[in-house]
C-alpha cells in the first residue's frame, strides 16, 4: 500500500508536546516500511487547496494521520474531511469525532446528554455560586496534550464576581470542578477493543502538591511531576468492579463521538470510587514510549502490529 503520513509544518522553537510529533512521523514512517508499504511525509496547511493538490500528488491509497499541532484542536477534523472529500481513506478519528471532542465544552455537552459522569463545568461566571469554595481546574476549552495545565490551573475562588470576571478575561478556557482522587487512562483500539486499563500514581508527592498529569508530568523529563507519575496496570481483586465500570465507562464514550479509529479516554476518580470522565483524545500520541503503545505492549502487541491496527481504522 502506498501511505501519504500528513503532520505538523516543521517550524524553530517548537514546544515538547510539538517537537514530539516528529519523533511519532518516524517511528511510524519505520514501522510501515517494515510492514512493506511505501511511504511519503507532508506538511499539513489551512490552504485547503494546497494540501489536496499535495495529496492527489502523491497517488497514495490511505493518508496516516499525524497532524496534532493546528493553533486550535477546533481545527483538526479538517484533516479526515479533506480526505473524505478526495475520497481517500484516513487513519484515526473521523472529521465528526474530531470536530466534537476538538472543542472540550461541546463534548462535555454531549456526555452531559448521554447521562455519562463528567465532573460539573462552567463557562461564564454568572450563576456559579456552586462553584464557589471548592477547588476547579481551569482548562483550555481547544487545545490537547495538557497544554495550558499546570500546579496553578487548580484555583478556588472565593468571590462571584472573582470567577466571573476571570472567565470573562479568558474567554479561551472554562472551569471544571476538580476531583481530588486518582487519574486512569484508557487506550482503546479502532473498532472499540479497551487496551489494559491504566492508573497513573503519583509517588512521593508532597501533600500540598496537586496530583494532576499536567504539561510538566507529560512532557518536562527534569521536572518533579514527570519523574513522580508512574503508570501502572496491577490492580487488586476487590478493585475489578471499578476497573470493570471504567472499561464500559470507556467504550460508551467511543460508540457516544462515534468514533471508529483509535483514541484514549481519560479519567478521574474520588474518594468514592466514582469514576468521572475528563475528555477523549482521538489520535493520542503513538511514540513508542506513549501511554497508548505502553497499553498496547501490556496486552502483549509489538509497535508493528499496533501500527498495522491503525491502518484498519480507515
Amino acid at each position: 500500500m502506498k501511505v501519504l503520513i500528513l503532520t505538523d509544518v516543521r517550524r524553530s522553537g517548537m514546544r515538547e508536546d510539538e517537537a514530539d510529533t516528529i519523533a511519532q512521523v518516524k517511528a511510524v514512517r519505520k514501522a510501515l516500511i517494515r510492514l512493506g508499504h511505501t511511504v511519503e511525509v507532508a506538511a499539513f496547511s489551512l490552504n485547503l487547496i494546497l494540501t489536496a493538490r499535495r495529496i492527489e500528488k502523491s497517488g497514495c491509497d490511505l493518508v496516516f494521520n499525524l497532524v496534532e499541532n493546528l493553533s486550535s484542536s477546533r481545527l483538526l477534523h479538517l484533516v479526515p474531511l479533506l480526505c473524505q472529500s478526495l475520497s481517500i481513506p484516513c487513519s484515526g478519528g473521523g472529521a465528526y469525532t474530531l470536530s466534537v471532542t476538538g472543542d472540550k465544552v461541546v463534548a462535555k455537552k454531549q456526555l452531559d446528554l448521554a447521562g455519562l459522569p463528567t465532573p460539573p463545568w462552567l463557562e461564564e461566571g454568572h450563576g456559579g455560586s456552586s462553584f464557589l469554595g471548592v477547588p476547579l481546574m481551569i482548562k483550555p476549552i481547544a487545545q490537547e496534550a495538557s497544554v495550558g495545565i499546570s500546579d496553578a490551573s487548580v484555583r478556588t475562588f472565593a468571590e462571584a464576581g472573582e470567577l466571573a470576571s476571570y472567565l470573562i478575561d479568558h474567554p479561551d478556557h472554562f472551569a471544571e470542578r476538580y476531583i481530588d482522587g486518582r487519574e486512569f487512562n484508557l487506550s482503546i483500539l479502532p473498532g472499540g477493543r479497551v487496551l489494559p486499563v491504566c492508573e497513573m500514581r503519583f509517588v512521593d508527592y508532597p501533600k500540598e502538591k496537586v496530583k494532576i498529569v499536567g504539561y510538566e508530568a507529560k512532557w518536562l523529563p527534569q521536572s518533579f511531576a514527570y519523574q513522580h507519575t508512574q503508570r501502572s496496570y496491577i490492580f487488586p481483586a476487590q478493585e475489578q468492579g471499578l476497573i470493570e465500570e471504567l472499561k464500559r465507562l470507556a467504550q460508551a464514550v467511543y460508540t457516544l463521538f462515534g468514533n471508529s479509529g483509535y483514541a484514549r479516554v481519560d479519567f478521574r476518580v474520588d474518594e468514592q470510587n466514582r469514576p468521572f470522565i475528563l475528555e477523549m483524545n482521538s489520535n493520542p500520541c503513538i511514540t513508542a514510549d506513549s501511554g497508548f503503545i505502553a497499553a498496547a505492549s501490556q496486552a502483549g502487541m509489538t509497535y508493528c502490529e499496533v501500527i498495522e491496527q491503525l491502518l484498519r481504522s480507515r
